[in-house]
């Protein structure tokens, strides 16, 4: 017959340690997800990068065939990538990029504060429908066409700015002479 740890105290006998915890001792579990895993990644000595080095964008992974190319290490895939112009997914214009999706990003994100003005685009141009070089372009123009909005805004608002500080000021010396036409 078991008996559980209350009847043992009830019967002043000392509860047995293996079956129960005393009371507020929780159990440390490790979560599922994490389990039997190192959860540190692996050290490794720093190398520096050669001269000139220019990293491919991290997007280029994530686009499927080309991870499958790159990581297959077939003979075939090594060949593909010798074809491939790799620089052709840099761009130097910033807010620019290569999307996984198929396409160049046009990234842009400006706030005014004083005026309450924000702005914030993100535009996809596709590869399939415009082609490769073709998409590049438009999206580097795209880019260049609102950095160039936002210069002409922001020159709109410098002008509004002065004139109503020339008006406040006018105001002001009108509101001064009032009061001395008074006395």
């Amino acid at each position: 017959m078991l008996r559980t740890v209350a009847h043992h105290l009830r019967l002043g006998g000392l509860p047995c340690a293996t079956a129960t915890r005393g009371f507020g001792v929780k159990r440390v579990r490790q979560r599922l997800r994490s389990r039997g895993k190192i959860l540190q990644l692996k050290q490794t000595h720093y190398e520096p990068k050669p001269e000139g080095y220019v990293p491919l964008p991290v997007s280029l992974m994530s686009s499927g065939p080309i991870r499958r190319m790159v990581r297959s290490e077939t003979q075939e895939g090594n060949q593909l990538m010798d074809h491939v112009d790799w620089n052709a997914y840099l761009c130097d214009v910033p807010g620019v990029r290569w999307h996984p999706c198929g396409g160049w990003r046009v990234q842009f994100h400006r706030c005014s504060w004083e005026h309450n003005y924000y702005v914030r685009c993100s535009c996809f141009f596709r590869i399939d429908r415009y082609g490769f070089s073709k998409s590049k372009e438009m999206a580097i123009a795209y880019r260049k066409r609102l950095e160039f909005e936002w210069e002409e805004q922001l020159r709109s608002w410098r002008l509004n700015d002065e004139q109503n500080a020339r008006l406040k000021h006018q105001r002001k010396l009108e509101a001064g002479n009032e009061l001395e036409s008074m006395d």
